[in-house]
């Protein structure tokens, strides 16, 4: 059944469909978000329906502060102190949970305090909110206003105007359950920065997982329709297909994206993904990353693309 979907530029006007246990589509730092209230077990498992999203893939929490992630998880002074040098920001940390907070059935939660300034006045007026990515679920993530509303209006309650996403790269999700911080998710916040920060942190290893802690570790991610390809120097195209390329201008292409280093990258590639499907293209060609710290996150979410996986 459709949804009378309300469009709203005001917090407290989304806030507030979050608390009568609504459904809504947010905009974040990272990329827009689909929440509803932690409190709320039936209105999280909503979610999964509307994105048709595996049951066992969790949600991230989102939080206003470092004193409501005290609410809902354990916390040492090493964790805390890790916290408070990366957050606010796009970083998600899995820790134990603790009082009655949506889960996906583990002892852990993933818990994130957004920078995002109207997602943060949201989140200080609604509570705590249970949140993957606005998107279908396989499919890439949603970075602009107008695809929000093309693609949930009708499907969700609300939605919050707000800006293109600043990074248009999923978040960094670092586990701090285990004995030493594991990167659990490449994103926004490279390896780099917490091993400056703690040395003791494992960079990302891939490992299949019955019950995932994070999102993004087991099922199919960030894919469009469409065929996702690298771009090889000398690539030969048949002239029946019709493609576009992220990187440099191509000859022949319907469309192309200058790409001047990997943070632009990171905050176009979804749009041109979804902008492929949108004109129907049969391929999607993707220059490689430029050598620098964000080049990990974005070869990450490339090869899923590539792979369908």
């Amino acid at each position: 059944m459709s949804k009378k979907t309300c469009i709203t530029k005001d917090p407290l006007e989304a806030a507030d469909f979050i608390k009568r246990g609504k459904i809504v589509v947010f905009p974040t730092e990272t990329v827009y978000g689909i929440g509803a209230s932690s409190l709320n077990q039936e209105a999280c498992l909503e979610i999964y329906s509307i994105k048709n999203r595996p049951l066992d893939n969790p949600f991230i929490v989102h939080v206003y502060d470092l004193n409501s992630i005290k609410t809902y998880v354990h916390l040492d002074k090493k964790k805390e102190d890790f916290i408070q040098h990366f957050s606010p920001g796009p970083i998600s940390y899995i820790l134990p949970k603790k009082g009655e907070i949506f889960s996906t059935g583990l002892d852990t939660i993933g818990v994130r305090i957004p920078s995002h300034d109207l997602f943060r006045k949201m989140l200080e007026l609604s509570g705590p909110i249970s949140a993957p990515s606005a998107n279908l679920s396989g499919k890439p993530s949603i970075t602009r206003f107008g695809d929000a509303v093309e693609i949930f209006t009708g499907r969700v309650d609300c939605i919050l105007e707000g800006d293109s996403s600043d990074l248009g790269i999923e978040s960094t999700v670092v586990d701090l359950s285990s004995e030493r911080p594991i990167i659990l998710r490449q994103g926004a916040i490279p390896f780099q920065k917490l091993k400056e920060f703690d040395g003791d942190v494992l960079d990302y290893q891939f490992t299949e997982e019955s019950g995932p802690k994070s999102p993004g570790r087991k099922y199919r991610h960030y894919s469009p329709n469409c065929k996702v390809a690298w771009y090889e120097e000398g690539i030969e195209i048949p002239d029946s297909l019709r493609f576009a390329c992220i990187g440099s201008p191509l000859p022949g292409a319907d469309f192309s994206i200058q790409i001047h280093s990997n943070r632009q990258y990171m905050h176009e590639l979804y749009s041109f993904f979804i902008e492929c499907d949108r004109r129907n293209l049969d391929l999607a060609l993707c220059i490689r990353p430029f050598p620098d710290s964000d080049a990990p996150a974005l070869m990450n979410r490339i090869e899923k693309a590539i792979s369908g996986m």
